[in-house]
Order: structure tokens, then sequence, then C-alpha cells
């Protein structure tokens, strides 16, 4: 048999052909689609964070009071805000860690956490009271022993001017009032 007849016979005309094929393709498309659909129905449901809190829950027993374990999301910066309420502590965690890449941390790491001098911490009784001038202080670090923010230093300079004419040039010994934040 010739394959025209043959063609003649089952077919019309090569409009059906075509139509056929797409046809076939839509349909293959959408039991695709709906496979698709339930298989991702099927399974564990995920909630943001759940795995986070197991692999803290179990890290948690082994770990020390001078460590952390890293959480998802979490960077030096905000570990470093989280303990000392200043972010800028991030190079030290770093440099206790002897991190080489301090941006590729992991979570479930233990990071250990660096003992601060008390000329670090944070002392809120600075707040409304006097303050020596030590050696290597700024108005910067003033203000982040008395708030937790070096950005506060402009409130020192201001409440200090008659004694601070160039705020880079502190001495050793200068009494400086620490006003609040109101």
């Amino acid at each position: 048999m010739n394959l025209k007849r043959l063609k003649r016979k089952y077919f019309k005309s090569t409009e059906e052909i075509i139509s056929m094929f797409l046809g076939l393709v839509i349909v293959v498309v959408v039991v695709g689609l709906i496979f698709n659909f339930f298989q991702k129905k099927k399974g564990n449901i995920t909630i943001p964070g759940s795995t986070d809190i197991e692999i803290s829950q179990n890290i948690k027993e082994n770990v020390r009071s001078d460590e952390y374990v890293v959480k998802k999301g979490d960077s030096l910066w905000k570990i470093a805000e989280i303990k000392y309420n200043d972010g800028y502590k991030w190079s030290q965690i770093a440099k206790e860690n002897n991190l080489k890449n301090p941006s590729n941390i992991e979570v479930g790491q233990k990071i250990i956490l660096p003992k601060l001098s008390n000329e670090e911490e944070i002392s809120t009784n600075l707040v409304g009271s006097e303050y020596e001038v030590v050696k290597n202080d700024s108005l910067w670090k003033i203000a982040v022993k008395a708030y937790g923010d070096g950005y506060q230093w402009i409130k020192i300079w201001q409440a200090n001017k008659s004694k601070i004419i160039n705020p880079n040039g502190l001495e050793i010994g200068m009494i400086l009032m620490i006003p609040s934040l109101n």
C-alpha cells in the first residue's frame, strides 16, 4: 500500500495531523502539572526555622557559656550584636576563632566568644554621671561603653562642648558629663 493512501485512509488532511500532535502535547503538559502538584503536597511539612531549632537544641547540651552555636541567617555582626550589643565586636570574634574568611560560617558551627575587658563592656551606670577620660579613649569608645552605640558620641560632645573644642582631641584625665539619651 502506498503511503499517500495510508495517510488518506486515516487522516483526511495535514491539519488533522498537526491538531492531533498539539492535542497530545497539551495532554502531556497537563498530566505533568497535575503530577507535580500532587508530588509537592506529599511528604513532610517544613516550617522555616524548625530545623535550626532542632540543631541548636541537640547541640545546646554540649555548649559552654563562652560558646555560641551558629543558626541559620547568622553572621559575625549579628552574633556580636546579640552577645555584646555592638556589631563592631565581630572582628574580635573572628580573631578569637582564627577565621580566615569571617563571612563563611556554617549552621551548627561552635563559635568561641572572647571575654571582653571591663573597659569594653557596656556600663549603663555611666549615663547621667561623669566619666574620666583614660588612655586611648575617644568619644566613640565612650559612647559604646555608656550606651552600647558608638553613633551617640555626638550627644556626649554636645553636652561637653565647653570642654571639648575638637572631638578628636580628648585629653587623659578630662572629666566628661555623660547625658541621658532622652
